[in-house]
């Protein structure tokens, strides 16, 4: 009897371990979430966020995003600039922007914020804010199920009951790391507004997942609906425009994912 008890307690053990290792960080070195900013005046560029170096903020240590685009954002921000802050613990994922507070490019954290939890449960309610201020705006998702795909785990969410949220673990969802939180609509007369749309993340030549035009994930090659297809150029993963159609490898064009 006792040797029944120890094999299965071994067993558990060996499995506990096992589910530990298969979890996917968030947070790694060179990760990368690649876009593609749409303009009111029609022009695209692409843009991404970069997962790139260490720094400590009140005794925290955190790793760097940086932010690379092909133009500026406003007058006070260069292109490339870093952009917020983020560490993991527990399979959790904390987040803080970085505000340029003026020209001398003075810096200054956001607060802290829980933008992800891969150790949810099913039925588990999670408050999404990418600024660490909840409030009764705070968008609240709960969660409905948690499927696996190519070797992922997908979660999906409810929002009141109503529309779906998506993630992925060690990718995120739809808002990535809360671009499109930055976009601010400008109150002023004929200024430009820009409309970020996420178009995969990828970790050195692996991608992790690409996002269709609604946000939601695409794994594996499959069709990607993008609003590329509106201007029906020829983009690599990171979504950077092509001159030509590659002869081989993996890009997307009039908003497919093609493989050769």
């Amino acid at each position: 009897m006792k040797r029944i008890l120890f094999i299965i307690i071994a067993l558990a053990l060996k499995s506990s371990l096992y589910a530990q290792d298969d979890y996917r960080p968030f947070v790694k070195e060179g990760k990368t979430w690649n876009y593609i900013i749409y303009t009111n005046g029609q022009e695209s560029f692409p843009a991404r966020l970069v997962i790139e170096g260490d720094t400590t903020i009140e005794n925290v240590e955190y790793k760097k995003v940086m932010h690379y685009s092909d133009v500026h954002w406003t007058d006070e921000m260069s292109k490339d600039f870093l952009y917020a802050v983020i560490r993991e613990k527990d399979k959790k994922v904390y987040f803080r922007y970085i505000y340029y507070v003026d020209v001398y490019n003075c810096l200054e954290p956001s607060n802290e914020a829980l933008i992800y939890d891969f150790g949810l449960k099913i039925g588990d309610i999670f408050v999404e804010d990418f600024y660490g201020i909840v409030n009764d705006w705070s968008t609240k998702l709960k969660l409905e199920s948690i499927d696996e795909k190519d070797g992922m785990r997908l979660f999906f969410f409810s929002i009141n009951n109503n529309s779906t949220r998506q993630w992925v673990e060690g990718v995120g969802g739809r808002d990535a790391l809360g671009l499109e939180e930055r976009f601010p609509n400008p109150t002023c007369i004929d200024c430009t507004l820009y409309f970020p749309t996420l178009v995969s993340c990828t970790l050195g030549d692996e991608v992790l997942c690409s996002f269709d035009k609604d946000g939601n994930v695409v794994l594996g090659v499959e069709e990607v609906k993008t609003e590329v297809d509106k201007d029906k150029f020829v983009y690599d993963l990171q979504g950077r425009k092509l001159n030509v159609e590659p002869s081989h490898g993996i890009y997307i064009k009039d908003g497919k994912k093609i493989a050769r």
